[in-house]
């Protein structure tokens, strides 16, 4: 058979990240019976390592339909290219050597086309914005959400829309600096943006005059309530009022204690001891 006719690269395909060739495609090539090639296949396999048999000679099986109609399985074995090396080596005939070098030719194409391919993936892998980066603008979302009071799925929804993106995590790199900008960006927008608050605003539960109870957070009011008919003090005033509320209580507990002498439940030696030995921090 004439190598010049035959294009090669289509007989030498990519499956699982490596170049393979058929048997079916070596017999057709080198003019062979796909049986005798089978043969040779399963005598090189039992000279060689069964790691490397195994590696370089799959076995797959096809289905086809045979003369009669029925669909029988036939055998197939799948190379690598040093598998292939292994079994035509010995192959003789016409136009053996360039049936050869063109096949091998062809594995070299196929695997060098793999190795752009590859190239490609982790150039767009690459590309794209690091898991600290995206932790980064996720911290900026809340941050943007406890400033404006937008809720996050806005946020991102505007986000993704400014960017022209599917999803942040999967934003190229070159767009990291503007998704900063954009979350740290005063919202002056209406129609993305939640209105500044005004004083207003601010505390829209006080609606009369009176004592109110305000709590802050992050300069936003997260708590009004009305505290009129209670009583505000010091913090430390009222420390200092509630341990002396415990010792005079301890110190009426001790009075008790003295009072069943009466009944004689207790012994009068502890009428010989002062409270305020018992207790020195008693406040009598």
């Amino acid at each position: 058979m004439n190598a010049v006719a035959i294009d090669f690269e289509q007989f030498v395909q990519i499956n699982h990240s490596e170049p393979v060739t058929t048997s079916e495609f070596v017999a057709k090539a080198f003019g062979k019976k796909h049986c005798d090639v089978l043969r040779k296949i399963e005598e090189i396999c039992t000279q060689v390592p069964d790691s490397f048999g195994e590696r370089n000679f799959a076995l797959l099986e096809k289905e086809r339909k045979n003369n009669l109609g029925f669909f029988v399985k036939n055998k197939v074995y799948e190379l690598t290219k040093d598998g292939f090396i292994l079994l035509v080596m010995g192959f003789t005939g016409k136009n053996a050597m360039s049936i050869k070098i063109a096949y091998i030719n062809a594995f070299n194409a196929m695997a060098e086309k793999l190795r752009q391919i590859q190239a490609q993936q982790h150039v767009s892998i690459s590309h794209l914005i690091s898991k600290e980066q995206a932790d980064n603008i996720q911290l900026a979302v809340e941050q943007r959400s406890q400033r404006t009071g937008e809720s996050y799925q806005k946020i991102y929804a505007g986000l993704h829309a400014y960017l022209r993106i599917d999803s942040y995590k999967t934003m190229p790199v070159e767009h990291y600096t503007a998704a900063l900008k954009y979350l740290e960006s005063v919202p002056d927008a209406p129609e993305l943006f939640k209105p500044a608050v005004t004083d207003r605003q601010v505390l829209p539960n006080i609606n009369k005059d009176g004592r109110w109870l305000v709590i802050v957070k992050n300069s936003i009011a997260t708590h009004v309530e009305n505290i009129n008919g209670y009583n505000c003090i010091n913090v430390d005033v009222f420390k200092k009022l509630r341990m002396q509320t415990k010792q005079q209580a301890e110190y009426l507990l001790e009075l008790a204690k003295r009072m069943r002498v009466i009944d004689g439940e207790c012994s009068n030696s502890r009428l010989d001891v002062p409270i305020e030995e018992l207790h020195p921090k008693f406040i009598i």
